[in-house]
């Protein structure tokens, strides 16, 4: 299979990574903005006429980036992990309003994506499930961080509160209730109350969270953003059941990785059994994912 990496971040590079450990898979260009010292670079307003692949990764930030190009990928087959958890169904529909004979498959990693089916399958027999995340960079909210005018550099931590377990078992469901969110940001002097308001008060990111806005030099960003372990967790409770999925990351992106490309290379068996348009992992069943009997 041929594949193409379109953004060179900290995602883009991991799927570059585990691209390059498979002996059946191809990688034969990295799209990107920015000119890249790489002998796989291609200007991404190229993309447009040159089809030289069969799958296209997009490694773009949720923030903006994916959705803005959702027309310029129209004739592409796609997968993403696109991660604005309140905006994937109008990203669904905006996706497959522009896909007549393609396919994407969006919103895959590890959450959104294999949480996401944690939740929906343990909440089967009536359990309410809620989600933990961190200690670790959320790599989509630091993106978020970096589109505001005036920022040189930042990450972002997202932790559960210390007491979170403890407020889950006492009925709390309510996300923003229990975690805490760490930004780190470098920026000029002049800049500082200003980014710091347009953070705080960033809807379906930073509003409604207990949110702390560190400002350091950009070195000290860059050190920090080092950092690539994770941790998810999901809790369901029911009438009778407790259940909790607990994922434990060394290198977040080098899983969402690794998750990417199982869905890439089920893209080719989906397309000949007649998808087309947008799927998230709900539309998927996993005979596509797993080769295996049912054990």
């Amino acid at each position: 299979m041929k594949l193409a990496i379109v953004g060179y971040g900290n995602l883009g590079k991991s799927l570059e990574k585990e691209i390059d450990k498979r002996t059946d898979l191809m990688l034969t260009a990295i799209y990107s903005r920015r000119t890249l010292d790489n002998g796989r670079y291609r200007p991404l307003q190229s993309i447009a006429t040159t089809h030289d692949f069969d799958v296209a990764l997009l490694a773009l930030g949720s923030y903006n980036d994916i959705a803005e190009y959702a027309t310029t990928f129209a004739q592409l087959d796609t997968v993403d992990s696109f991660d604005t958890h309140a905006k994937i169904a109008d990203y669904k529909k905006a996706v497959g309003d522009v896909k007549k004979d393609s396919l994407s498959i969006i919103s895959t990693g590890w959450d959104p994506g294999l949480l996401s089916l944690a939740r929906a399958t343990f909440g089967i027999g009536g359990g309410e499930s809620v989600t933990l995340w961190g200690e670790g960079v959320s790599q989509g909210h630091s993106n978020a961080i970096r589109s505001i005018r005036g920022v040189i550099d930042a990450v972002q931590f997202t932790r559960p509160k210390p007491n979170a377990d403890e407020r889950i078992s006492n009925g709390e469901r309510n996300s923003a209730k229990l975690h805490d969110r760490i930004c780190y940001v470098a920026c000029i002097e002049a800049d500082k109350q200003r980014i710091k308001r347009e953070i705080v008060t960033m809807p379906d990111y930073f509003a409604d969270y207990d949110t702390e806005v560190i400002f350091t030099t950009p070195n000290e960003v860059r050190q920090l953003k080092q950092r690539t372990a994770h941790r998810g967790q999901v809790v369901t409770v029911g009438d009778g059941f407790y259940v909790k999925t607990d994922v434990r990351l060394d290198c977040n992106t080098d899983y969402t990785a690794k998750i990417m490309l199982a869905y890439a290379e089920a893209l080719p068996r989906l397309k000949t059994d007649g998808y087309r348009g947008a799927l998230d992992v709900f539309d998927i069943p996993l005979k596509y994912l797993v080769d295996r009997p049912l054990i």
